[in-house]
């Protein structure tokens, strides 16, 4: 929280096992909010369903 009483949120999301960028993401910051709403869709490129099931969303 800024001196202002507002924040600037975003959330990340790793998919763990792995330390590569693209298990990586991150959402767009919304500015001035204490009560962020996010309505984003994020997709992880070259995961396959195989690798999915040995992933943790964290």
């Amino acid at each position: 929280m800024d001196s202002n009483g507002l924040a600037d949120p975003y959330v990340k999301l790793h998919l763990l096992p792995g330390a590569s960028k693209s298990n990586k993401l991150r959402t767009k910051t919304i500015r001035t909010t204490l009560n962020p709403m996010w309505n984003e869709t994020l997709v992880y490129h070259g995961i396959t369903n195989e690798d999915m099931q040995k992933k943790t969303l964290r």
